[in-house]
């Protein structure tokens, strides 16, 4: 009850329009630039992951090269500002409706978390050695699990925009 209100009523500070779920802070350009940081993180997660999972589900070993984490770690960073950045601020979606183009952005956000999910139960129900992969590896898989959900998550907020 108290967020009804909370929402129903004008604010009072300046402050108060930026932070709330409901602000259109940004113009029309900040939506799409973050959402692309998003996009471009997930785009370079799998550019880099899928060969790694190929090899995985064909020899059942991993090769990774030195290069990989740090990949990941800029996939995984470029997710996350996005994310939060547009989080904190709630910029403008777009205003218009399509049904059609909603209920794809809702199906490629499934299908995104879907490989993710899919990678991560490989390489914790395959067997491997525990001492295969380090600690850090399996860190880094959980930060780049979380940041398809965060992904995932915005296209949905995306795709239900378009739906109404």
């Amino acid at each position: 009850m108290v967020l009804a209100t909370r929402f129903m009523t004008t604010p009072t500070d300046s402050s108060d329009l930026t932070t709330g779920p409901e602000s259109n802070t940004g113009g029309r350009w900040l939506y799409p630039l973050l959402l692309a940081f998003q996009t471009s993180g997930v785009v370079v997660m799998y550019w880099e992951r899928l060969p790694v999972l190929r090899q995985l589900i064909q020899d059942g070993l991993v090769f990774a090269t030195p290069e990989t984490p740090l990949w990941s770690l800029v996939a995984v960073a470029l997710i996350q500002v996005g994310y939060w950045i547009g989080y904190r601020l709630r910029p403008a979606q777009p205003s218009y409706v399509n049904p059609l183009l909603g209920h794809f952005v809702l199906f490629v956000a499934r299908l995104v978390f879907l490989l993710g999910s899919a990678a991560f139960s490989l390489l914790f129900i395959v067997n491997t050695p525990p001492d295969s992969i380090p600690v850090f590896r399996y860190l880094l898989l959980l930060a780049m699990l979380f940041s398809l959900f965060c992904y995932t998550l915005e296209l949905e907020r995306l795709g239900k925009t378009l739906l109404a």
